[in-house]
């Protein structure tokens, strides 16, 4: 992270911050960040519209509990990316990805919106903090972020939220940074913010502990935390039984919203409670070294006639997710592979393994008209937990920098808002209100059915967790 503004951060989340403080153009301006285009996107959302859109989602599922949770200490927050595609019968739905609990971007939701997620955090301590109440000992939250972070904001607002939640409720809360972090200071609550390059040398897990210089996290927000950590022991538990780890992870799934093809895989498990809300179903599979990509792309292109896009594990941005058109040989195959990775290493260096590749197929999407052209857009829609329950919370929709002319080049389809150069491209964002709907040629059910498919999706997660990550017969292609 860059030392300047951390140091901004710090100063600012060492005095009394006011809500003016935190409205968003203040609060860029006193970390040296311009946010007038997040303002400018965040009131593009429409609380009436989401609102609306949540209570009929949350009506559909009750009936069945499609969205009720079993362990409560499952899923805390989350996110599904989606594209749509026009069928005969009306809009069909298709995933992209599902993604844990490192939100960035939350600031161009509501307050309302931000307030449903923060709580999803707040579930997470306050758990801890039944924990912990017959040993009165404090509640340590560490919390991850990219180095430099361009949306260290959100930060701010988040810690805000949580620490006036807290002391509300009378608990005593201090926040730290790793350079001037003191374990030995007296607070019921302590925050703890450090980079990701930090943190990946000072983890460590024993007795079940997941441990910042050998003290024990009681709560851990931001996938990337979890996602160093490379001790055989944790990595063991985490695929057997994540509940024996006594550090409450946000969230303890990563190893299924890190891979696509699991993602994939948990859909595919529930797809005849999912298709009701006309969630389309894409071939999909999955490889674990280069040979077997290759391999597996000549057969299926040579098999199905169609395109495909490969997707690198655990990726980001669209870093390294690459599109394979039908029309391709074994040559061009292994350069669109190689560049892959070329752009996976650029983004994340030698820390992150790109294997196992998801390979799927390419579905006709939509289109729609944004200054004077056509293009390609997803939608990602936002979800916590409240008391058990999973809820949708809003969302937003993400248009191609590119306009689409038919081919494959890749600003044609990746929609990510800091895919590029790693600047975050707010203005390519649209909020959820009744007027943008129309803009994305989307009905109000549409968006009820996305909100339905992003809880039942995330619940089958839970639900089926040992056999997702247990799954190994991956010679299949599925249907």
């Amino acid at each position: 992270m860059n030392e300047n503004l951390l140091t901004k951060f710090l100063k600012l989340m060492s005095s009394k911050i006011s809500d003016s403080d935190l409205e968003l153009i203040n609060l860029g301006k006193s970390l040296g960040l311009d946010l007038v285009s997040f303002a400018d996107l965040r009131a593009s959302q429409e609380d009436v519209f989401v609102d609306e859109v949540r209570d009929k989602a949350l009506e559909k599922m009750e009936k069945e509990k499609e969205n009720v949770l079993k362990d409560v200490d499952s899923f805390y927050t989350g996110s599904i990316d989606f594209m749509v595609s026009d069928e005969p019968e009306g809009k069909k739905f298709f995933l992209l990805e599902t993604n844990g609990g490192s939100h960035r971007g939350l600031s161009i939701l509501t307050l309302k919106q931000q307030s449903l997620l923060y709580n999803g955090y707040f579930e997470a301590i306050t758990q801890a903090l039944r924990r912990n109440i017959k040993k009165n000992k404090k509640v340590f939250v560490l919390i991850g972020v990219p180095i430099n972070d361009g949306l260290i904001h959100e930060k701010v607002i988040m810690i805000e939220y949580l620490r006036k939640k807290f002391k509300t409720s009378g608990y005593t809360v201090k926040i730290f940074n790793s350079d001037n972090y003191d374990k030995l200071f007296k607070a019921e609550i302590v925050f703890l913010i450090a980079d990701y390059k930090h943190l990946s040398t000072s983890l460590s897990f024993s007795n079940n502990w997941i441990r910042y210089k050998e003290e024990k996290i009681n709560v851990l927000i931001g996938d990337g935390i979890t996602r160093r950590l490379k001790d055989q022991k944790f990595l063991k538990i985490i695929k057997e039984d994540f509940h024996k780890i006594k550090s409450i992870i946000v969230n303890s799934i990563f190893k299924v919203t890190d891979d696509k093809s699991l993602t994939y895989l948990a859909s595919f498990f529930s797809k005849n409670l999912l298709m009701k809300y006309n969630l389309r179903y894409l071939l999909f599979t999955k490889a674990f070294s280069e040979k077997e990509l290759i391999e597996k792309l000549e057969y299926l292109i040579k098999s199905y006639r169609r395109s495909f896009i490969i997707k690198p594990s655990g990726g980001s941005g669209g870093a390294g997710v690459m599109p394979v058109s039908k029309e391709e040989d074994s040559i061009s195959i292994k350069k669109i592979v190689n560049e892959s990775k070329k752009e996976f290493f650029a983004k994340f260096m030698k820390d992150r393994d790109p294997y196992p590749y998801t390979i799927q197929e390419m579905a006709d999407f939509s289109l729609i008209n944004w200054r004077e052209g056509k293009h390609t857009f997803d939608l990602r829609i936002y979800l916590t937990q409240r008391d058990g329950i999973i809820v949708p919370v809003g969302g937003l929709a993400r248009i191609a920098r590119g306009e689409y002319s038919g081919g494959l080049n890749k600003q044609e389809f990746v929609v990510n808002l800091s895919g590029y150069n790693g600047q975050v491209e707010v203005d390519r964002g649209i909020g959820f209100s009744k007027d943008k709907s129309k803009l994305l040629n989307l009905t109000t059910e549409d968006f009820v059915n996305m909100f339905c498919i992003g809880c039942v999706l995330f619940t089958s997660i839970v639900k089926n967790y040992s056999k997702i990550i247990n799954f190994s017969d991956w010679s299949k292609i599925f249907d």
